[in-house]
Formats: structure tokens, sequence, C-alpha cells
């Protein structure tokens, strides 16, 4: 297949922000990208993580990695807030853009006041050096990392020893991922997407590094679909340009795409294990995985 003139849309946010945007909305239920918030909250770890804090009186700390605009980490913050009063939430978010979208966002809400907030423009990698820099030791209550562990680097034994050496004994871990078998993981495989590097994995295979680490594992899919009808029919072009965009990965790919390359996005996308007709629309399921993990006491981090 031919070469082309590749420029990732992670090296251009406005224009990631736009297709991101695009996607948004044109992906239904609305409000299932924050739907793994209850299983949190619900879970029975975090009533014993507050028990024991009430008796301590120290703040429960809980760490977004990734959180983007903050949409499903304000959930839990408000949440958490609900169930007890000190909350010290660190928020690593390498975009500025979305952080700032997160942050306007806190300081306009008032419940959200309440806790102490630590930001961080940082990559997780970043983080992480900068944690052994400071050599700092703290762990978390609370982790989530909502469609993050992609960019994470190292491979995934890495990415998950990082998480878990950051959560305390008895503590919760949220991984919200793309699995490699669904819609979005199929179109990380296709020769033009090098947006993830080749790091998507098989919800199997984070699970068994977890639970190798001693982390108990629950699973949950929470459904979740893209209208792309617009990319066939055209009735708006340049939001049919900016869901490609977003899929591909590259910014304006029909634009710098051979037309090979592009005709060959276009019958992969139709593809039953990509799309499905469903009355006059075609339709992508782009349902998550969520795996809920605790870490016992004295289990090993490594």
């Amino acid at each position: 297949m031919a070469d082309f003139e590749y420029v990732n849309s992670k090296d251009d946010p406005e224009h990631y922000e736009t297709s991101f945007a695009v996607f948004n909305d044109h992906r239904y239920p609305r409000n299932a990208r924050e739907a793994w918030v209850p299983m949190v909250l619900q879970h029975g770890n975090i009533q014993t993580s507050i028990s024991k804090l009430e008796r301590s009186g120290e703040s429960m700390r809980v760490l977004g990695i990734g959180s983007g605009t903050g949409v499903g980490d304000c959930k839990l913050i408000t949440g958490l807030l609900e169930r007890y009063q000190r909350i010290h939430s660190t928020v690593v978010e390498p975009n500025k853009h979305h952080l700032r979208q997160y942050q306007e966002t806190v300081s306009s809400t008032e419940n959200l006041k309440k806790a102490d907030w630590d930001w961080r423009q940082q990559s997780w990698d970043e983080f992480l050096t900068h944690r052994m820099a400071k050599n700092d030791s703290s762990k978390f209550d609370v982790i989530t990392s909502v469609h993050s562990i992609y960019y994470m680097q190292g491979g995934l034994n890495a990415a998950v020893d990082g998480m878990v050496d950051c959560l305390k004994d008895g503590g919760v871990l949220l991984i919200c991922l793309e699995d490699k078998d669904d819609a979005f993981g199929q179109m990380s495989n296709w020769p033009w997407n090098k947006y993830h590097e080749g790091n998507l994995s098989y919800t199997p295979e984070i699970r068994k590094s977890l639970e190798r680490r001693g982390l108990l594992c629950d699973i949950a899919v929470f459904p979740e679909f893209c209208d792309v009808t617009n990319i066939f029919e055209r009735r708006n072009e340049r939001d049919a340009r900016h869901l490609e965009d977003f899929m591909t990965h590259v910014v304006n790919f029909k634009e710098r795409a051979p037309s090979n390359m592009y005709d060959d996005f276009m019958k992969r996308l139709q593809e039953p294990r990509t799309t499905y007709r469903e009355n006059e629309r075609i339709i992508m399921d782009i349902s998550p995985n969520a795996i809920i993990a605790r870490k016992t006491s004295g289990c090993a981090d490594r």
C-alpha cells in the first residue's frame, strides 16, 4: 500500500478535539462514557476504605489517569463526596485543552470545590518519572484509567505494574478500554492507524496480568454505539471527515491518503465485524470493557 504524508492526530490537539467532539455527537447513549462510575462507587472496598479513613482522619486519595475533560471523574468525585468529605484528587492529563476544561468545570461547581485538587499536565509515564525523582511512594485508594492504557509506554506489564504500584492495599483500580476484538480494536490494526502503536490488548490479558499480581477482578461491558451513516452518505461533509479522522487518527485522512488506501478504509468499514445496518443507519458497536480490580492486603506490587 502506498505511503502518504502521515500526520498523527495526537500531534494536532485542536484538530483532535474537534474530531472527538464530532464523534461524541454521533455516539449513544450519551452517558455511556461515564457508565463505569456506579460500578466503582458501589464496590464494597470503597466503603471499607472510608471506614478506615474515618478512624484515621486521612483524606481518600483518588488518581485519574488520562482524565480528559473530567466528565466521568467529576461524577465519581461527586459520588465519593456524598460518602466522605475529605477527598484528594490527583488528575493526570497531558492535553492542556482538556485539562483546562476539567479545571473550569471544577471551579464552577460548588460541590466539587470541596475536594482538594492536584493538577498534573503530564503523560502517565511523565507522572511516574516525576514520582521516582521525588522518591514519592504515596498510594491511592482509587485509581481510574479510562481509555488511557493504550498510551502507556513499555507494554502491558509495565502499564499494569505502574498502576498497581500506586494502589493502596484494599484499593480499587478501574481500567476501561477498547478491546482488540471490538470494532475500534480491529481498526487499530489497519495499516494507516499508528495512534495506539500496537498497545491495544485483549481484556483477558490485562485481567491475567492483574491476577498474577494478586488482584481480584470483575469485568463488565457497557453498551455504546456510533452512527457512522454520514461517512457513507456524506450529508455533512465536515462531520464525515472528522469521523474518519477520529477513526484513523490521521489529520485530514481523506485528503492525504492515496485513493487506494481510502477505498480500502471504506471497504473495511463496511465489513460485518466493523459495522452493521439498523433500519436506515449504519452502526458501529464501540462498547468498552471495564475491569475493576481490588488489591488485597499483602498483594505483591510486582
